[in-house]
């Protein structure tokens, strides 16, 4: 004798055919199941008077208490499902935070896979620029210096020097106020004795170049702020930030045995001189990344140098200082510097000292001084031999 299916055999008939082959019960099917169990609202029916019922069979008593317990099975399952659904829905990604510095970390990233550039001659242009005050307007005096540096030591070194500076006005405006005074061909310099100062010719390149081309049996690299460096040596400095430390501690614990008494601490932020010398990409990384780490290193944002270009502004921690136009009586400006690095390549592009307040004729924050690398620097073969427009010195 067949009996009537129950409900959890209507369920199985129902169930979708991948449940039946045993197969792993997913998301989708878990929702159909409990849809399924769900039952059905009762219709409107208008209530029988109330009887004794005799006792109902085992199996017709097991599908009553099914039915009883459908709802409550049902929010299980709906509330498993969705815990399920929510564990396999990807987790939010965490982000994180800036570091400090961050915009110097983005530098060594970008720079530090570059192709690194090579040549015989490092040639290294260097243009200085110094604020000079007069009455009704604003001039700046430049000069200029230019050094080829041979890689290997037997070569011959070229030094040419522009031996008289020459002086401009420093905006358009400037330049109105100048012209309007008559367009006086030479000015007077700044000096910091009472004295007679020498005169400057307004033109718009310094005058008067020399040079020297000699042989330096030692290679000494003419920057000796961080240390004594042979070309050599700097190939050799490290492109790791930990290995480089290491050796910039042997580089101080040598200025110490020459009778430089400071601090490591106070050393570090001098090692951003190294940035505008022949370095490889992944090497200026490693140092950009060890002078980010520096409490001292603060990013200043994005700036025009005094050449025009764009950089990112830095202040590395470094002294401030003062301009002195006279000692009789005292005369002298406050300045605070900063060092602005090219965004593509993290080589410097100038050092630049801004004036710290409103006095002496100059205005807060206006450029007073600055040390510019030209344009012209960089890997170069070797230099012409006498150099044009050059006469020779001694």
């Amino acid at each position: 004798m067949s009996r009537q299916p129950d409900a959890m055999d209507l369920l199985a008939m129902a169930r979708p055919a991948s449940l039946n082959r045993g197969s792993r019960i997913s998301a989708d099917d878990m929702l159909f199941m409990a849809t399924a169990e769900a039952p059905q609202e009762p219709s409107r029916r208008r209530p029988r008077p109330r009887r004794t019922l005799p006792a109902a069979p085992a199996s017709r008593t097991r599908s009553r208490l099914w039915v009883v317990w459908a709802p409550l099975s049902t929010v299980a399952i709906v509330a498993l499902v969705f815990a399920l659904v929510t564990n396999l829905a990807p987790a939010p990604a965490v982000l994180n935070p800036p570091k400090t510095n961050q915009e110097l970390f983005d530098l060594a990233d970008r720079i530090e896979k570059l192709p690194a550039e090579s040549g015989a001659y490092w040639r290294d242009v260097r243009i200085d620029g110094n604020h000079l005050p007069t009455g009704g307007y604003r001039l700046v005096v430049v000069g200029r210096r230019e050094t080829w540096q041979p890689r290997d030591p037997a070569d011959l070194v070229l030094t040419q020097v522009w031996r008289q500076d020459s002086a401009r006005p420093t905006t358009a405006e400037d330049e109105r106020a100048w012209r309007a005074a008559g367009a006086p061909a030479r000015v007077k310099g700044r000096c910091e004795t009472s004295g007679p100062c020498d005169s400057i010719p307004v033109a718009d390149e310094p005058k008067d170049c020399r040079y020297t081309l000699r042989t330096d049996r030692t290679g000494t690299y003419p920057d000796t702020t961080v240390s004594e460096f042979t070309m050599a040596d700097l190939a050799a400095i490290p492109t790791d930030p930990a290995e480089l430390v290491k050796q910039l501690r042997a580089y101080h614990e040598i200025w110490n045995g020459r009778g430089f008494t400071q601090p490591f601490e106070k050393f570090l932020p001098t090692v951003a001189n190294l940035l505008g010398m022949p370095l490889s990409p992944a090497q200026r990384a490693a140092i950009i990344r060890v002078l980010a780490g520096l409490p001292t290193t603060k990013v200043m944002g994005t700036v025009t140098d005094p050449l025009g270009r764009r950089g990112i502004s830095v202040d590395f921690g470094g002294a401030g200082g003062s301009l002195v136009y006279s000692n009789k009586p005292r005369k002298e400006l406050p300045v605070y510097d900063r060092q602005i690095l090219d965004p593509g390549t993290g080589e410097t592009l100038s050092r630049v000292s801004y004036a710290a307040r409103t006095a002496l004729g100059a205005t807060k924050g206006e450029v007073m001084s600055y040390q510019a690398r030209g344009l012209e620097s960089g890997w170069s073969r070797p230099p012409a031999s006498p150099p044009k427009g050059c006469k020779k010195g001694e």
